[in-house]
């Protein structure tokens, strides 16, 4: 037989060492243990709660009879404004927006800070998007639907990343693991891969139903020709901000698995996540610096990814005093932001977990 000591095995011993599972094969079994998981089908309950919710929601807003309600409450109050414009004159309306203007400057002059009451649209008609008159198109819909609610969907693919990873130290299944599998680097890159794909498998879920939900309400909510609907235009393709959204959701899942390998408790990466929320992205970022800190904030340039460019509201000084007005962070910064920290993280958690001890 072969390999036996009548007849030995004539290879060399690289070509007779058992080769073990590829890269692939690994982040394959990883992909099937996140699947078995509880939690895997309880966020993808979530999700469809989620849609569901959000869905019926939209489909009250853009009902036929709903709309139609707006729109009559619209007329009879620009009927109304109509009116009580007419019975004034112009010296009085000159007289209100002064008033108005020396408001704005005694509020600057107690504060410091620069507030635009709006004096000037004092006597502006408002628009009907104003009351909701807005575009029922499959479009907008899908927009309400899946690109505003990024960050609930990435919450849950963040957080099916975190517990896939730190319940495999909680439970002491990931020195067993490393017993079959003793590379580190390749155990740890295999979980995360499988996070970010489970984070993209969320995401994707999302914008399917999102989309199948999107078409049915406009199917079904079709208002009459007469209504005042504004016709909403947006900036950029849907199926760019759609593709935006997913690789979001899927930085959450990996995001998560990441900051489970540093933390190696769920209920410590969720104190952590939410800690960090409230401290540093609410209170720090808005407060401190006078805003000025935002564009170095993950949810700043989260909203500049997904949003291809946001504003946030900075306090700024110069010789004039002291301006809060809202500046404009680019898609560039936000992309070249996420890419950065995500790398950061990633390269953290595999020295972390090739030096500590699993246990």
């Amino acid at each position: 037989m072969s390999g036996s000591l009548v007849s030995p095995d004539a290879r060399p011993l690289a070509e007779r060492r058992p080769r073990g599972t590829s890269f692939p094969g690994l982040v394959g079994v990883e992909l099937r243990r996140l699947w078995w998981r509880r939690l895997t089908k309880g966020v993808l309950l979530g999700v469809l709660a989620v849609l569901a919710l959000a869905s019926f929601s939209i489909y009250q807003d853009t009902a036929p009879e709903n709309l139609a309600e707006r729109a009559e409450q619209y007329n009879l109050m620009v009927e109304q404004m109509r009116r009580d414009q007419a019975s004034m004159t112009p010296e009085q309306r000159a007289e209100q927006i002064a008033s108005c203007k020396r408001d704005q400057a005694s509020v600057a002059a107690e504060s410091g800070d620069v507030t635009d009451f709006g004096c000037d649209q004092m006597f502006a008609i408002p628009s009907p998007s104003d009351f909701g008159l807005t575009s029922t198109s499959n479009d907008a819909i899908v927009r309400s639907i899946v690109v505003q609610g990024v960050y609930v969907f990435g919450f849950l693919a963040f957080i099916l990343g975190a517990s896939f990873v730190s319940a495999e130290f909680a439970t002491g299944s990931m020195g067993t693991w490393l017993t079959f599998q003793p590379r580190r680097l390749r155990v740890a890159s295999a979980k995360l891969c499988a996070a970010a794909l489970g984070g993209l498998a969320v995401g994707l879920v999302a914008v399917v139903l999102g989309l199948l939900s999107a078409a049915m309400i406009s199917t079904v909510n079709r208002p009459g020709v007469d209504l005042p609907l504004v016709q909403t235009t947006a900036t950029g393709s849907l199926w760019q901000e759609l593709a935006r959204a997913v690789v979001a959701i899927t930085l959450g899942g990996l995001g998560g698995a990441v900051i489970g390998f540093l933390l190696r408790s769920t209920a410590g990466v969720i104190g952590a996540v939410l800690g960090w929320v409230v401290v540093v992205e609410g209170l720090v970022g808005s407060t401190l610096a006078g805003g000025r800190l935002q564009p170095w904030l993950v949810r700043t340039n989260l909203d500049a990814f997904v949003n291809d460019g946001t504003f946030y509201t900075a306090t700024t000084c110069g010789t004039g005093g002291c301006q809060t007005a809202p500046v404009a962070l680019s898609f560039t910064h936000g992309w070249i932001y996420l890419l950065v920290v995500t790398t950061a993280g990633v390269v953290a958690a595999l020295l972390l977990f090739r030096r500590r001890d699993v246990t």
